[in-house]
């Protein structure tokens, strides 16, 4: 009798240490709302020569959504960009409004993004953009077809990237043989890209020379072409940044060398 009344103890300790209502500790966490780590760029300023010079002013404007509605450009160049997006955040249209309208339309398929739209001329241009097995865009293929409808490749741009995400080589080449005809050459040094949060194909489409499609942004650009005796350099860019504590850029001074004459331009990073 001692014994059954023994086990039978030991089987509602065993029962009462499974039982995950006791797990609960003194007192209940309360419920903390996610911490919104976005970092959303607003406006960038492009000075020319001085850094008080501006010429150029880019507005980034978001919805209620956190999403890129509009993007304006006042200064040496006039322009605005109107953003739309499928119930599920993907581009739909871009409506671009400069001295002409051009409106892009988007579709996706599988591991392709497609951009069609018709040109000031009245052509009908196709931007075919592949996606690699990390979901970078890699190639963009684009191809015009005139009023007439023949259909010409005008453009056959390859990304390569290295093992930080950042594209260390951008190839472009000929339509007809598939030559490489010019390349560019980046380097890097630790910093964070203040368009990280931004869409990949608003990055590519319509800030392609801020290089805003890597993980860092570059301290080096060379651009080569092809020449009789191989590849020449064409110019370079060297940038350097001034960063702030969480490493995003505040600003950055851009020097372009052609021909042996240099050029400078200031840019500068403002966040919401």
């Amino acid at each position: 009798m001692k014994l059954f009344q023994l086990i039978t103890i030991c089987v509602l300790l065993m029962i009462s240490c499974d039982d995950p209502s006791l797990d609960q500790r003194g007192e209940v966490a309360t419920a903390v709302d996610p911490i919104v780590n976005l970092m959303e760029l607003s406006s960038i300023q492009i000075a020319q020569g001085t850094f008080n010079n501006v010429i150029q002013n880019i507005d980034i404007v978001y919805n209620n959504d956190a999403l890129i509605s509009e993007i304006l450009f006042t200064g040496t160049t006039n322009m605005s960009y109107n953003i739309e997006y499928a119930s599920n955040n993907r581009l739909e249209t871009i409506t671009k409004v400069d001295v002409n309208t051009v409106v892009y339309n988007f579709t996706y398929d599988a591991d392709f993004i497609f951009i069609n739209f018709t040109d000031i001329r009245g052509d009908h241009v196709t931007k075919q953009l592949f996606t690699d097995i990390q979901n970078r865009i890699n190639r963009v293929l684009t191809t015009v077809t005139d009023v007439s409808g023949i259909s010409t490749q005008t453009e056959d741009l390859r990304y390569s990237y290295n093992a930080n995400f950042n594209v260390d080589r951008l190839n472009s080449l000929a339509v007809n043989n598939a030559a490489i005809i010019s390349y560019s050459q980046f380097t890097y040094e630790f910093n964070n890209n203040p368009f990280r949060d931004m869409n990949d194909v608003l990055r590519l489409l319509i800030f392609p020379d801020f290089v805003s499609y890597t993980r860092y942004l570059p301290v080096t650009r060379e651009n080569f072409i092809a020449a009789s005796s191989g590849f020449r350099l064409e110019n370079s860019l060297s940038y350097i940044y001034t960063l702030r504590e969480d490493q995003f850029p505040s600003s950055r001074e851009v020097v372009k060398t052609e021909s042996g004459v240099s050029t400078t331009t200031f840019e500068t990073f403002n966040y919401l």
